[in-house]
């Protein structure tokens, strides 16, 4: 029996960001960028989602880069060029990332009239001093005022980031910055760990030997606390780094985390459909170019070996605290994981960081915290 079509998500990457933040590692286009600049970029996006297959969509995601920095007029065209090619459910989960300094209560309405449903706030912390090292362009209260002004325009579902384990980090500093997150009502919460590789001002810095890095079992005994305090809140694990109020967790994040198909758009846009993964230019010049000579931005693709695809369903299957459903997995994959993959999995059960039993493969809450050590296991 031919296996049932789950609805795509939808990723449009915007790539405009007033400059670098010392973590970022994402493609983006720093500076301000001019109405010339935006609007080639927005002609060449609309072009090429203009050029898809479309299909059944459940989720849309702006990511970036900042998307705030677009005018919610234009995002409610991306949409509405989106709607001409996908058919994009009534119940659609419509997210854009937004930069707390960027828009007023009347650009939130914007936004809702625009179609989006859905708002993750990159806040990252409530200390001015780390977010000045950080090299966000916000405060700590611009933050309070962003969510204030949200919620005032009307949003009924809203993301907030933190970063925890900056340089200096105490559990003072972080638990004060958690609570006045708290204090906002979030109804979604990431919880990045810092991380010190990649081509990031933090990862020189600490290839350097110049950054004062909190101690490990310090940053693994505030994440616990934060999340034991989240939950006190109603706001419960999901995934590694992502808490939730029940039924509002990220639909197209779970896409991700749940080996399903999704289309991506934009410079450096990464998609998976039907076992190929595809990506686009990487540059502002070259994706626009690309579109404006050929029509199509794509720069490579690849399809799956049949291992790889099973390895890739385990290590984002592992993600989701609900773990990998035994049953779900054999269905779509013909293969029992454990039957497949028990020997690289045994140390990890036996070291109690995976729980296994008839139906799940989960990782334990230490084994949340060795994650990496896990995963990397399986390949």
């Amino acid at each position: 029996m031919k296996p049932v079509e789950r609805p795509l998500g939808v990723y449009l990457h915007i790539p405009f960001c007033v400059q670098k933040c010392a973590y970022c590692h994402f493609a983006i286009d720093p500076g301000r960028p001019g109405d010339s600049r935006r609007e080639r970029y927005l002609r060449a996006l609309t072009t090429e989602i203009g050029g898809a297959k479309g299909g059944l969509a459940d989720t849309l995601y702006f990511g970036g880069g900042t998307p705030s920095l677009v005018p919610p007029r234009q995002i409610g065209e991306l949409t509405s060029t989106l709607r001409s090619r996908y058919t994009l459910s009534d119940d659609a989960e419509v997210t854009l990332e937004a930069n707390p300094r960027d828009l007023d209560q009347r650009g939130y309405a914007g936004l809702l009239a625009a179609g989006v449903n859905r708002l993750s706030l990159g806040i990252q912390s409530f200390n001015d001093a780390v977010l000045k090292e950080m090299l966000r362009d916000h405060t700590a209260e611009d933050a309070t005022s962003a969510v204030q002004a949200a919620r005032g325009a009307g949003f009924k579902n809203i993301s907030m980031d933190l970063i925890l384990g900056w340089p200096g980090e105490t559990r003072t500093r972080f638990m004060d910055g958690l609570r006045r997150l708290l204090d906002l009502a979030p109804d979604h919460v990431s919880l990045y760990v810092l991380e010190t590789d990649g081509k990031t001002v933090v990862a020189h810095r600490a290839s350097q030997g110049t950054l004062n890095l909190p101690d490990d079992d310090l940053v693994a005994d505030l994440f616990i606390e934060a999340e034991d305090t989240l939950a006190q809140a109603s706001i419960h694990a999901y995934e590694i780094s992502n808490f939730a109020r029940s039924g509002f967790e990220s639909r197209h994040n779970l896409k991700y985390w749940d080996d399903g198909p999704f289309h991506a758009f934009g410079m450096a846009a990464h998609g998976f459909d039907h076992g190929v993964r595809y990506w686009n230019e990487a540059s502002f010049g070259r994706y626009c170019e690309a579109i404006e000579t050929r029509g199509e931005a794509r720069s490579g693709e690849r399809t799956l070996l049949r291992q790889e695809r099973l390895e890739e369903a385990v290590m984002t299957g592992l993600r989701v605290r609900r773990g990998i459903g035994r049953d779900t997995f054999r269905e779509r994959h013909g293969v029992d994981v454990l039957d497949h993959f028990g020997e690289a999995l045994r140390p990890s059960i036996d070291a109690g960081l995976l729980e296994v039993d008839d139906s799940t493969v989960r990782l334990t809450r230490r084994g949340v915290l060795m994650s990496s050590e896990v995963l990397s296991a399986i390949l």
